[in-house]
């Protein structure tokens, strides 16, 4: 009984691994998972689903900056900076948050925000997530906005999008 509460007490103390844990490269999978009925917006008909970030692979690359509750990102080449929390006491959930304007490679511009429930599971990262954006494409003169209350995603270390055959 000794040897287990001192086992116990050991563990309790143990600090969590740093979140430059997070530092790397990786190939993501995101999809929508609301139904189409809880998507809200203008023009959503004509939404620019091809080349969103958050519907299908992708690239990030992620840079935890210590002290500063940040972390450098970047997708498919585009930088953004993303707000980190993860309470001390949790050494695998985290929230990040960002913003800002992605360009599709098919030219539609997105001013947007995203928000993810994230959560460490050994080299990979997974979690839900929720969008919202107005959007352009002025070669199809089209424009609107979008509200995705409900994604998922995950994020393989190491990988790319040549990797996974899209």
């Amino acid at each position: 009984m000794l040897m287990l509460s001192l086992a116990l007490l050991i563990g309790c103390e143990a600090e969590c691994q740093s979140d430059t844990r997070m530092n790397g490269d990786y190939a993501v999978w995101s999809y929508v998972t609301a139904p189409t009925e809880d998507l809200s917006g203008d023009n959503i008909a004509d939404y620019p689903w091809p080349g969103m970030f958050f519907n299908g692979w992708s690239e990030w690359t992620l840079e935890y900056v210590s002290g500063q509750g940040t972390v450098k990102l970047e997708i498919d080449d585009q930088p953004f900076t993303a707000e980190f929390q993860r309470p001390p006491e949790d050494c695998r959930d985290f929230t990040l948050d960002f913003e800002g304007t992605y360009l599709t490679g098919t030219g539609s511009t997105h001013s947007f925000q995203w928000s993810g429930e994230m959560a460490y599971q050994g080299p990979h990262i997974s979690g839900t997530w929720s969008y919202q954006d107005t959007w352009s494409d002025a070669a199809e003169d089209l424009s609107g906005s979008i509200v995705v209350p409900e994604g998922e995603i995950s994020l393989t270390r190491g990988g790319s999008v040549e990797e996974t055959g899209n």
